[in-house]
């Protein structure tokens, strides 16, 4: 073994001999599963707080470093309003917009996720380690801190684009506060499409640079979000699905939810009848009716709702759970077995 690499070894056990420092690897059952689905996913990620947040929905809040006081009030309303529906604010705790999301999940007494584009030697921007620290607070509302970089490294610029995936990697979807047409935040919306999450902007003056980026996400499609509910209204089958999930693969950490749930669905979570045969799928999947809807050729949500007789609610939890478990994978709006994508 090389003395650099002895050293290495000696400086991240003796961080995880520290509380609440943690190393998850992709094989890690605390691996935060929407993580693991996209493709060039980290190998491995520093966790400061509490590792079974990753696991929980969440709604990445992102925007300008250089915000307005527009930008900031909307930033903290909608994720005090998220933090509030059950969702768990994830941004990458720069100043502006960044700062503010987090601030509104702790003040609302929810976890937030942080994941930052230095080692966690250190907090960047040195402003913000009173709230990384409010963040990781040992008690029921423990965030996590969280990156893939070696524990000493810099802050340096090439470090943030890769940051962006898992923050957009880790959220259902990312919802643009602020930003310029040159801004970071538009690579995280980019990158949102890239693995299948929604985008939402906010929109801003017509006179301001800052806005100039969300309206044209805006252009391009992306959702208008006022207020919380109106991302809501695009994901609130996503979470349902992932809590489902949740509960039945780790029930101890979807009971310690500390925020007010999600309105409730009326549709039931549970399959119906279907003329579709025995599935044959991996351990703990067969028997589902779903999946023995799903071949090796892609198939779409309105061939699924005629296999199945379930509406789309109902479908898509059962959909999301399948692409957490690894069996199915989603491409340009239709699903397949994952052994017929490789």
């Amino acid at each position: 073994m090389r003395n650099e690499d002895r050293m290495t070894r000696e400086k991240v056990s003796a961080w995880l001999a520290q509380p609440g420092n943690h190393l998850l690897t992709v094989d890690d059952p605390d691996y935060p599963p929407l993580l693991r689905q996209v493709d060039d996913h980290p190998l491995y990620l520093y966790v400061r707080g509490d590792p079974a947040v990753l696991a929980r929905p969440m709604i990445a809040i992102v925007g300008s470093r250089n915000s307005t006081v527009y930008g900031r009030e909307v930033a903290f309303r909608l994720g005090a309003e998220l933090a509030q529906k059950g969702f768990t604010v994830c941004s990458g705790l720069a100043a502006g917009i960044d700062t503010e999301a987090h601030k509104a999940a702790v003040t609302a007494g929810c976890p937030t996720v942080a994941v930052l584009g230095n080692g966690l030697y250190d907090v960047y921007p040195p402003a913000n380690r009173g709230l990384a620290g409010q963040i990781v607070a040992p008690g029921p509302a423990q965030g996590a801190l969280v990156s893939e970089l070696p524990l000493d490294a810099p802050p340096i610029p090439s470090h943030f684009p890769s940051r962006n995936r898992i923050i957009s990697g880790l959220s259902l979807g990312v919802c643009v506060v602020e930003a310029t047409l040159r801004s970071g935040s538009l690579i995280t919306a980019r990158l949102a499409l890239q693995q299948n999450r929604e985008v939402f902007a906010v929109p801003g003056s017509v006179n301001s640079n800052r806005s100039r980026g969300c309206h044209d996400l805006l252009r391009q499609g992306a959702v208008l979000a006022e207020t919380a509910d109106d991302i809501l209204t695009h994901v609130e089958s996503l979470y349902h699905g992932q809590m489902d999930l949740l509960a039945q693969q780790r029930p101890a950490i979807a009971a310690s939810h500390v925020s007010s749930p999600a309105p409730v669905m009326t549709a039931s979570t549970r399959v119906g009848d279907n003329s579709c045969g025995s599935p044959q799928g991996p351990a703990g999947m067969a028997g589902n009716p779903v999946l023995a809807c799903i071949g090796d050729d892609p198939v779409n949500m309105d061939a699924l709702v005629l296999r199945t007789g379930l509406n789309v609610s109902e479908l898509s939890q059962q959909l999301l759970a399948l692409e957490l478990s690894g069996v199915i994978v989603k491409r340009g709006g239709s699903w397949a077995r994952r052994s017929a994508c490789k």
